[in-house]
């Protein structure tokens, strides 16, 4: 038992979880139908459109009257006086034509806009002209629908006990009439079946039959919203309020794509939720606004008077749920004002010690950028200095091997008594110069190696026109070599002569006729001293 009555309980809390997110998920189609009214409307303009451009001179008056027709029944739901101009268009035609069925159509159509209108009295003085015995059997439908149409809203008009009995019994037998002429089986037919058991307060024989037909048909449809709207009405008598809201928001959806303007889904679905949904308040206020809108854009009087019952209550509510929300939105506006000085004051606090702890981390990132600048300045000079003392141990180990082979030969020669050839070696040049090619060339590559845009940025400080150039198989000449010695800080002429083994002049006039060449004469020396900086 325990068992049974858990299972029951959470079925229903399933259920009512389902039936939820359904409900919200069809008010939201709702809300989104209605923010595309716009489009949907076009969409109906764009057909009526079409259908007016194929009126022209060269129709004959029963072409005319056809066209008539079919935009007649594009205005029939959507707009009163539109319509009504068509129907007199095709009114004129008939008398033109004679043609019987033509006229007893118009009268018909006529009934339908004066009945629809709260003109009820005059629809059914209108719908008496016709002779029923001569009607058209393809006529005989829609006499039947509008007769037992115009009855039914009269009964609704009244809604008394002296007249709308009368009504609503002459509304059953014309129910009866539109029945018997219906092809069995189809929509309409379905529809019929199940209001004729509705009008013999069969109401879950109706219901089932109108449950299993609405599934089928087309959302956008005229048949279908009155098929929902019929089955909302019955759960609402049974008592289902859910079911009545649900199947209410599915009419109300159909009326909007199709879009219908002659609708009574929208006003009774914001009464429902004015009433039983306090948190859904602005979407019956929304609702009832734009069931209004439709009620005027069709110029139906009787929906006007009807919306107009209700408006007034929902508009009032939702007017003080705006004044308590202006109270609360007051309130707190007051409490965020004393909040935000609070905060001003706080915050001016902080700018302050944001200031201070800014200008010290400025300061701090100053010291760190010029600490990290001698780092790297450290860092270069450490390398040079590295490079430096490589090429003088390479060029001091070169030597002393030299020597010692210098020295090993010598040793040989005098072992075997070569002094004459001795001495022609030590007397001669040749060696000197050798080693001296030799060692110029040592210390090329290592200066380039240091510094290997040299040559290019030594041209930088010369005029355009007196660049010092190396020759082909040379990696440095003279004037170069002389400004990398100066580059390297040996800034004396003597000692650079004493280097390259020239004299001093020579130095001293290369230097100066390279320093003519320059762009800036003055700083020429110091500004190759910041070659590779």
């Amino acid at each position: 038992m325990k068992a049974l009555i858990s299972f029951i309980i959470l079925h229903l809390l399933f259920t009512a979880y389902c039936f939820g997110n359904e409900r919200d998920d069809l008010l939201k189609e709702l809300d989104k139908a209605i923010e595309m009214r716009r489009f949907y409307m076009d969409k109906k303009e764009n057909r009526i459109d079409s259908l007016r451009s194929l009126l022209n001179s060269g129709l004959s008056m029963e072409e005319r009257y056809l066209i008539n027709n079919q935009i007649y029944k594009e205005y029939n739901t959507y707009r009163c006086d539109s319509a009504m101009r068509y129907v007199f268009y095709n009114k004129e035609l008939a008398d033109k034509t004679g043609i019987q069925k033509y006229k007893d159509e118009t009268a018909i159509n006529m009934s339908m806009l004066l009945s629809t209108t709260g003109m009820y009295r005059e629809s059914i003085d209108n719908l008496r002209k016709i002779d029923r015995s001569r009607l058209d059997s393809s006529l005989l439908h829609e006499y039947y629908y509008i007769s037992e149409w115009t009855y039914y809203e009269a009964g609704e008009y009244s809604n008394d006990s002296l007249y709308a009995p009368e009504y609503r019994r002459v509304e059953r037998m014309y129910t009866d009439s539109v029945f018997s002429v219906l092809e069995k089986g189809t929509e309409r037919y379905n529809y019929y079946k199940g209001k004729k058991l509705l009008q013999e307060g069969k109401l879950e024989d109706a219901l089932n039959i109108f449950l299993s037909t609405y599934p089928t048909m087309r959302k956008d449809s005229r048949l279908y919203a009155i098929i929902t709207y019929d089955i909302a009405n019955i759960y609402n008598r049974f008592g289902s309020q859910d079911l009545y809201e649900k199947f209410l928001i599915m009419a109300a959806i159909s009326d909007q794509v199709n879009p219908l303007k002659e609708n009574l889904a929208g006003q009774e679905l914001a009464l429902y939720l004015f009433r039983n949904k306090p948190d859904d308040l602005d979407r019956a206020y929304r609702y009832i606004q734009c069931s209004m809108e439709d009620a005027r854009f069709y110029n139906n009087r009787l929906r006007i008077v009807q919306i107009s019952e209700k408006l007034p209550i929902i508009v009032e509510a939702y007017q003080a749920k705006i004044e308590r929300e202006k109270s609360k939105i007051t309130f707190a506006l007051v409490a965020i004002s004393l909040l935000s000085l609070i905060t001003i004051a706080l915050l001016a606090w902080v700018y302050k010690q944001m200031k201070l702890v800014k200008r010290n981390r400025k300061e701090v990132e100053l010291l760190n950028k010029e600490l990290s600048q001698m780092n790297n300045k450290l860092n270069e000079a450490n390398h040079t200095k590295e490079e430096y003392v490589s090429l003088f141990i390479d060029l001091c180990s070169s030597y002393i091997d030299k020597l010692d082979k210098y020295r090993e030969m010598v040793k040989r020669k005098l072992i075997a008594k070569q002094i004459y050839d001795l001495y022609k070696m030590v007397n001669s040049t040749r060696n000197i110069e050798m080693e001296l090619d030799d060692f110029f060339d040592s210390f090329d590559n290592a200066f380039l190696k240091l510094y290997p845009t040299f040559i290019d940025e030594f041209n930088e400080l010369l005029l355009p026109d007196e660049k010092v150039l190396p020759k082909k198989n040379e990696l440095l000449n003279r004037e170069l070599r002389i400004f990398a010695l100066i580059r390297l800080g040996i800034d004396d002429s003597s000692r650079i002569a004493s280097f390259m083994r020239y004299s001093a002049q020579t130095v001293y006039n290369n230097r100066t006729k390279v320093r003519n060449k320059a762009k800036d004469r003055d700083n020429f020396e110091k500004n190759v001293m910041d070659i590779g900086i």
